[in-house]
């Protein structure tokens, strides 16, 4: 029985991000809720940990036909555990809501719905491409985009050969 706990334990223990029912919901066309009454209201909610009290149920994000609301689901109630070591693919076709997702993991922006856990750094790497300057080498690239992203000089250095070989 012991051994199971400390199963249990360490396995909990290697869990370096924990997403539980993440949803992002975004209003067309407008900026806030449209009166300062309900943007206190959002805000009140959100202080104290609730769901936004004006998402509307059973909203659903179809591209195929023109919608009757205001509002669109990014995501929707999204769950995944990941451990050390593992790796994480995000695939999907256009409009899935991978960017949302790596946009909320990486905290550019926050979910409507939902927690993140996490241990460690979270960068995005979204738009890869862009920031790379033309008059400098590779590795300066390298260098300058890995500091941006928040690594060290030594993290940067340690890694270098794997980036060159992946890229």
């Amino acid at each position: 029985m012991e051994e199971n706990l400390e199963n249990e334990q360490s396995s909990t223990d290697n869990i370096i991000l924990k997403v539980e029912n993440i949803s992002k919901q975004y209003r067309l066309g407008t900026l806030g809720t449209g009166t300062l009454s309900h943007d206190l209201n959002r805000w009140w909610y959100k202080i104290r940990g609730k769901n936004d009290p004006y998402l509307k149920i059973g909203e659903t994000n179809d591209r195929t036909t023109k919608g009757d609301s205001a509002y669109v689901w990014a995501l929707k109630d999204v769950s995944f555990e990941l451990k050390k070591g593992e790796i994480l693919g995000v695939i999907g076709k256009n409009g899935a809501g991978k960017s949302t997702l790596l946009k909320i993991l990486s905290k550019v922006t926050g979910p409507s719905t939902g927690m993140i856990k996490s241990r460690g750094r979270i960068a995005s790497l979204l738009e890869v491409g862009t920031g790379f300057h033309p008059e400098m080498t590779g590795r300066e690239n390298i260098y300058l985009n890995g500091a941006i992203l928040g690594m060290t000089k030594k993290e940067i250095s340690d890694k270098i050969e794997e980036m060159i070989s992946f890229s």
